[in-house]
């Protein structure tokens, strides 16, 4: 009889479990906030994130409320009515975009100029970068390093004013070229085959010094003793350079490539701005001068935004496209 009555009374499986179940409701309703991993954080680290937050309203306010303005692009958009006002047209804007004959021809140039700019410029910087490294001279290295660096903080204003005295026919590139070769003055800027070059060797000469300096930065994280290691095995400079250095920035130059591949199909707007004149509007019309015109000159703010979005979608697509295959094939990328 004892023994029946102990039965009864011990607990069951089912009754543990449901026992454990209730704890555990229990427990989540009278879970303390303060637990959170995000408040537990955000309590942690507070003056950190408060000094942030400046920088966090920033791109809020002038990066992302921004982007309503997209809705232009499908809108017969008039200044006086507004957004609100304005008739939807759907992909009208776009439409009419395509059958511009301008389009084409400021879709190519851009393709041409960009493309021109990262296969030069890209490899300009790395070059450089790797002459700099194996420079033994401090003060000829700092000379080189700050002579090379400088023009990236010119604006394209001073650069292009520079340039249009330099290259102008009675300008210094001209005298010297008259003078030593007895040739006859060059039209530089005028001339619809040689501008988009003097766009891409201005470009080049403006960026390879900061360029150098990332890989520079990269360069002075390898261990020395990797370089003692390739002498001992008989390496000499330029086998050291193939073997250790260019593998060791290799990330690096992975990362500067992705993010300027997102630039083939948009950038450079200031500087063709400052240099270019209605004589080389075959070579040298770009989608952001195109932007303009049809912006400022004609009025159509629709289809300017709708070339504006169709940049930014192809950028984005560029960009992930060409990271995945970096990823996949080196296993590196952003």
């Amino acid at each position: 009889m004892v023994d029946v009555i102990t039965m009864k009374n011990e607990p069951t499986l089912s009754s543990l479990s449901n026992l454990a179940l209730n704890d555990n409701r229990k427990q989540a309703r009278t879970w303390p906030l303060s637990r959170l991993p995000l408040i537990k954080e955000l309590s942690r680290n507070w003056p950190l994130y408060l000094m942030a937050l400046p920088a966090l309203l920033a791109i809020i306010i002038f990066s992302y409320v921004p982007l309503s303005g997209l809705l232009v692009a499908f809108l017969d958009y008039s200044a006086v009515k507004g957004i609100a006002g304005s008739k939807w047209v759907g992909l009208g804007n776009f439409q009419l975009v395509f059958q511009n004959p301008f389009f084409a021809t400021a879709l190519r140039n851009t393709l041409y100029i960009n493309l021109m700019k990262l296969i030069v410029g890209f490899p300009a910087a790395i070059i450089l970068s790797l002459l700099l490294n194996e420079i033994r001279l401090g003060w000829f290295k700092r000379l080189v390093q700050t002579a090379t660096i400088l023009p990236y903080f010119l604006s394209w204003v001073v650069i292009g004013t520079m340039f249009r005295n330099l290259l102008a026919p009675d300008g210094l590139v001209n005298e010297i070229l008259q003078t030593l070769f007895h040739a006859d003055p060059v039209i530089f800027l005028s001339d619809p085959q040689k501008f988009p070059l003097v766009i891409i060797f201005q470009d080049t000469w403006k960026y390879w010094g900061f360029g150098a300096v990332l890989y520079l930065a990269s360069m002075s994280g390898i261990d020395p003793t990797l370089y003692e290691v390739a002498m001992i095995d008989g390496a000499n400079r330029w086998q050291q350079t193939l073997y250790v250095t260019l593998p060791a920035i290799r990330p690096t130059m992975a990362t500067v490539f992705i993010l300027s591949v997102g630039w083939i199909i948009q950038g450079g707007f200031e500087q063709i701005y400052v240099m270019y004149n209605t004589s080389v509007y075959s070579t040298g019309d770009i989608l952001e001068t195109f932007t303009l015109r049809l912006a400022l000159s004609q009025s159509k703010y629709g289809m300017a935004t709708a070339v504006g979005l169709l940049q930014g979608i192809i950028s984005v697509i560029l960009v992930l496209s060409v990271n995945y295959s970096v990823r996949r094939f080196s296993r590196q990328g952003l």
